[in-house]
């Protein structure tokens, strides 16, 4: 398991968000009780989009998810001399490719607006047939 970000909710209560293995698929599951399955396929697409080569001189440190495909995705804390304190990114290491890092509250809004969207179109796909 590993842990995608945590945040504070308006309540002052702490949120995390975590992936898994699951399969052939991605779980995402959050403690207010959002969970859901991606395709590795859904990942990559979105750390396509949001990620950016990361520096050669920047180590793969941190925390790692084994994905099928020889697929990874890292948690990388890392200080940049622009910021003030270290964040908090997800790096996706793709096989033949260079890795992609992305702010990690960023990608997983991504992913989590990805299993709420899901979840929401699964019960109208059952609706429709058997009558």
């Amino acid at each position: 398991m590993l842990l995608l970000d945590e945040r504070i909710l308006a309540d002052g209560t702490h949120a995390r968000t975590h992936a898994l293995v699951h399969g052939d698929k991605i779980r995402i599951q959050d403690d207010d009780g959002t969970a859901g399955e991606l395709s590795v396929g859904a990942l990559d697409r979105v750390m396509t989009r949001y990620g950016r080569e990361l520096d050669d001189a920047i180590a793969l440190v941190g925390d790692v998810l084994e994905l099928p495909g020889g697929f990874r995705l890292r948690r990388l804390r890392y200080h940049a001399a622009v910021d003030a304190t270290g964040r908090d990114y997800l790096v996706w290491e793709r096989p033949g490719a260079d890795p992609l890092a992305a702010v990690g509250t960023m990608v997983t809004a991504a992913l989590r607006y990805l299993v709420l969207r899901l979840a929401q179109e699964a019960p109208q796909e059952s609706e429709g047939g058997g009558t």
